[in-house]
């Protein structure tokens, strides 16, 4: 039952991602992912209110942690696709974004079966084939102006600098699946409530500061709003799914979401899958199937 509730997180994940990327070729990505998170937190808020009660300072402390961890996450990931190679960029994320919090288990004494930890290599192995090997993700000429987090056209340097925010990005993601783990007590509401509240003020400061075009049409609203009730939902899945289940199993099944990313690019903008994804898709066949035969998470 972890398991599936991780691999739920991952489809969340990547259907928010697809919607917020939808959202974000006609407004800033910067403005996406700082409405999709509060958009989400409000009604969550009230829901939390009246049913979980008031939040305990775990929920408090660690949710807003992991928002932190998050907003930072998303601020390096978009600079770093904007100044270097994107596949590079992606596949670095991805894969540390699954390694973090497998180290972080397994040095809190969790101890996946052997079959599980092949599940766990293969599905890391997917992870960087899926998320590197998209059509988008080549190579671009680094002296072409290129549309940042803020919004502005600017020109890239070196396309290996990118990956030095491509790091940060991934262990930034890496952290919001260890500090929600750690929100263990009380409501599974409330770290959901404090990671998009928290992670949209530092978004929105952000935005504030750099000031890009904030008007947006209706059914733009209506994409970034169903990507942050995805994501919403993809998180209270994982906070679920770690209370029964392994960190070390759960994250890097729910670090999967390019998998579902790139399933609806290819059926609803008829995207072409590459080699190197297709590969992708079947080492996490396989590691699901490694993972359900090892009965770990």
């Amino acid at each position: 039952m972890a398991f599936l509730l991780g691999l739920l997180t991952a489809l969340g994940y990547g259907a928010g991602d697809f919607l917020g990327g939808l959202a974000s070729r006609r407004v800033s990505a910067l403005v996406v992912a700082c409405y999709s998170q509060l958009l989400v937190t409000a009604p969550l808020l009230m829901l939390a209110l009246l049913m979980a009660g008031l939040p305990g300072e775990a929920a408090l402390l660690w949710g807003g942690a992991s928002g932190v961890a998050m907003a930072l996450g998303l601020l390096a990931y978009y600079r770093g696709l904007a100044e270097g190679y994107m596949g590079l960029v992606a596949a670095v994320t991805g894969v540390l974004s699954a390694l973090v919090p497998l180290a972080a288990g397994l040095a809190l004494g969790e101890r996946p079966g052997w079959f599980s930890l092949a599940g766990i290599v293969a599905i890391v192995v997917a992870i960087a084939l899926v998320s590197g090997g998209a059509r988008e993700a080549s190579p671009r000429d680094p002296d072409a102006p290129v549309r940042g987090a803020d919004g502005h056209g600017h020109r890239g340097p070196h396309p290996l600098l990118g990956v030095f925010d491509g790091v940060l990005a991934g262990v930034a993601f890496g952290l919001v699946f260890v500090f929600l783990d750690q929100a263990s007590e009380g409501s599974a509401l409330w770290p959901v409530v404090m990671a998009g509240g928290v992670g949209g003020l530092v978004l929105l400061g952000v935005m504030l500061l750099h000031r890009p075009e904030r008007h947006m049409a209706r059914s733009t609203l209506v994409l970034v709003a169903l990507a942050g009730l995805l994501q919403g939902l993809a998180t209270l899945a994982f906070v679920v799914a770690v209370r029964i289940g392994l960190l070390s199993v759960i994250a890097v099944a729910g670090a999967l979401s390019p998998a579902p990313t790139a399933l609806l690019a290819r059926f609803f903008q008829a995207e072409r899958m590459s080699r190197l994804q297709l590969a992708g898709f079947g080492f996490a066949l396989v590691g699901i199937v490694l993972i359900v035969l090892g009965g770990a998470g």
